[in-house]
């Protein structure tokens, strides 16, 4: 029976430094920039493109081999009625569907700007963080939906941002010039990443006025923004404790 590679969105991005990776799920492949995938017409797919898809639900992808067994490229198809009911009944890798409704660890923290953020002064409110990296090139990715969603919310008082990076101050200085971030960006934060058990970057989470979980996702998505979006709106919306 020919293996069926049901390949995760969030697994693109495991190579990066310091160990800092989400495993990858039983049976997934792991692919990067240099893995050639073509569609159905022979025509090759570019990464963007290739998240595009996966994410629809819509396409499976089989590897082809030369007569050596090294694999040669992958190959996308359309996924059958059954295999879109197995995608669509998978977890979301990273998702953290089981920490929802958790409480979250009591944390303090301060910005580059000297601003403190923790668990007390952001009792009530709805918190929104996002945890990256300077050379993670998904999180550089959705910094333009991220900030689009922070100047949604800047004015709104019940709402606060944090973007925590495991960087050193000065490395994070340099970045930011050049991929302007407008959350509050704590820097040098290993040990905030290490409490929140983050494994894989980038990882978007917002925890509601109760100070427990209330979305939490890890790995690169296509609008990424109105997801964070419709989770603050609804935590916004739950009754304040």
């Amino acid at each position: 029976m020919k293996r069926i590679l049901i390949i995760a969105i969030s697994i693109l991005f495991l190579s990066f430094q310091y160990g800092y990776t989400q495993a990858p799920p039983e049976g997934a492949m792991m692919i990067d920039e240099n893995t050639i995938i073509k569609d159905e017409s022979g025509n090759r797919v570019e990464m963007s493109k290739l998240m595009e898809l996966m994410n629809s639900g819509e396409w499976m992808m089989e590897p082809v081999n030369d007569s050596e067994g090294k694999m040669l490229y992958l190959q996308l198809r359309k996924a059958t009625e059954e295999e879109k009911k197995r995608i669509s009944e998978m977890p979301v890798p990273g998702g953290g569907a089981d920490l929802i409704g958790n409480q979250t660890p009591a944390f303090n923290m301060t910005d580059i700007n000297g601003n403190v953020i923790s668990s007390e002064n952001t009792k009530g409110k709805i918190l929104v963080l996002n945890f990256w990296f300077t050379s993670c090139k998904p999180c550089i990715s959705e910094i333009p939906e991220l900030n689009e969603v922070y100047e949604q919310y800047k004015d709104n008082g019940d709402v606060v941002f944090a973007s925590v990076t495991f960087n050193e101050s000065d490395e994070v200085s340099s970045f930011l010039k050049k991929y302007p971030f407008k959350y509050p960006v704590v820097a040098d934060a290993k040990e905030i990443c290490d409490l929140f058990n983050i494994s894989g970057y980038p990882t978007n989470i917002v925890i509601d006025r109760n100070g427990n979980y209330f979305y939490n996702i890890t790995g690169g998505f296509p609008k990424i923004g109105h997801q964070i979006t419709k989770s603050i709106q609804k935590a916004l919306d739950d009754k304040k404790p």
